[in-house]
């Protein structure tokens, strides 16, 4: 049955002999079949002309074609629209491999964060610890559609008894008015879980898993010393016990689980990366005053060897916290770049998240350029292919490829030449859907 609009109705009077039996089912028909409609939007077969394609290491100008949601580069038998992209310069989406500013508990600022991250190119998002989401919050905010963000979401995170994020979430957020309806007790065990034993882990692991998380984040910190802090109170920022970490990781890889571990400093890295992690969410971070030891050469090259993804969240970790007197800065710099050279030499995949909930990735890679390691080429890689198989390694994204999905990021000038071109966004295109051209001035 075809939908039409109200106005298209019109009605014979010799209808009126009917029952409102018919008339009734009539109507039920039409709002049925626009909320069917609603629900299942049909992209296009659309012809994308005159526009300049990132082909990995330069532009081109060529003709796509965006067919049921995908990229293909014959054209196909029937055109249903041409879009002109007026020579712009097309480039795959922007990620953000971690946030935490989707999963709030409160539903305008989540969607506000959301429509900030479209706004800004960055369709692919992990949010590294949240408020779990069930089915009908992620459908309020339209989470994983064309005309959203698409979400990894750890749910709850695992610690230890008094580690990070307890005090933050408890002390910090939960006055501030995040997680309404929730009390400190309500939020242990959901929002995060301690784990302090391999007895925690088997009888928690069930609750872990009833949260239905994309993946699992676990935290380190301090873990070299873990056997002198665990029972002190005074410490907030202590993690898991590193022995625990590799039976967590071995019980999530038989779920098919990647794991990603929060690390605050090298010896955290080495037993993350000796642990068999997936994924390390932070560098190394300096703090003021501490020893600031470097990640080792054997550590990196493990992490390569075993293609370990390593998060980069380096500008919040310097002006966020106070963990780095301003007179540090200059010191706190050549660390980084000490440690992502060496990374980077090594073959580690790195992939640029943010930590920020103000931030959307945009703050974080620009903070990367002034370190001066990347050159624009290498930034807009990092950014828009490696983040992006970081989120979601199983789907055909951070490319501009046949059969890929059709998304991309329209920019009035090449980003290679002058990377802050990446701001000047002229057209959002996500599945096969152009997205309103006002998008920025929502």
């Amino acid at each position: 049955m075809k939908c039409i609009n109200q106005h298209q109705m019109t009605i014979n009077p010799s209808f009126q002999k009917f029952s409102g039996l018919i008339i009734f089912f009539f109507l039920f028909s039409f709002f049925w079949c626009c909320k069917a409609r609603a629900q299942n939007v049909r992209a296009l077969n659309l012809a994308l002309t005159n526009g300049q394609w990132f082909n990995g290491q330069g532009f081109e100008q060529r003709t796509f074609f965006s067919v049921n949601g995908k990229f293909v580069f014959t054209k196909p038998p029937r055109i249903d629209s041409t879009i002109d992209l007026k020579g712009t310069y097309i480039v795959p989406p922007f990620g953000d491999a971690h946030n935490h500013n989707i999963g709030t508990g409160v539903e305008e600022m989540d969607k506000k964060a959301i429509q900030n991250f479209l706004t800004n190119g960055v369709f692919y998002v992990k949010i590294q610890g949240n408020l779990p989401l069930n089915a009908d919050m992620k459908k309020r905010l339209s989470l994983n559609r064309y005309n959203s963000v698409d979400v990894m979401l750890a749910q709850g995170s695992l610690t230890a008894t008094g580690g990070h994020p307890i005090f933050l979430v408890e002390k910090i957020l939960l006055p501030q008015g995040y997680f309404p309806g929730y009390t400190k007790e309500t939020l242990k065990d959901h929002r995060y879980f301690t784990i302090d034993s391999e007895s925690d882990l088997k009888t928690k692991w069930p609750l872990i898993l009833k949260l239905k998380p994309d993946f699992i984040k676990t935290f380190l910190s301090g873990s070299g010393e873990y056997s002198k802090y665990k029972d002190d109170t005074s410490v907030l920022d202590k993690g898991l016990d590193p022995e625990l970490l590799a039976k967590i990781v071995l019980k999530a890889h038989a779920q098919k689980l990647k794991v990603s571990a929060h690390v605050t400093n090298a010896d955290d890295f080495h037993n993350a990366v000796s642990a068999g992690i997936d994924e390390i969410s932070h560098l190394p971070r300096f703090i003021s005053g501490k020893a600031n030891k470097p990640i080792t050469t054997k550590d990196a090259q493990l992490a390569a060897r075993r293609k370990i993804v390593v998060i980069t969240t380096v500008a919040v970790s310097i002006f966020q916290g106070r963990l780095v007197k301003e007179a540090d800065f200059p010191q706190a710099r050549k660390n980084q770049i000490a440690d992502l050279k060496l990374l980077l030499e090594s073959g580690v995949p790195l992939a640029i998240g943010s930590d920020n909930p103000s931030d959307n990735s945009v703050k974080e890679v620009f903070y990367l350029k002034e370190l001066g390691i990347f050159d624009n080429l290498a930034l807009l890689k990092m950014w828009t292919e490696t983040t992006a198989h970081a989120i979601f390694p199983n789907r055909k994204i951070g490319a501009l490829r046949e059969g890929y999905e059709a998304s991309f990021i329209a920019l009035e000038g090449n980003p290679v030449e002058d990377f802050n071109n990446i701001k000047k966004i002229k057209y959002l295109f996500k599945q096969g859907f152009l997205l309103s051209p006002d998008i920025n001035k929502k």
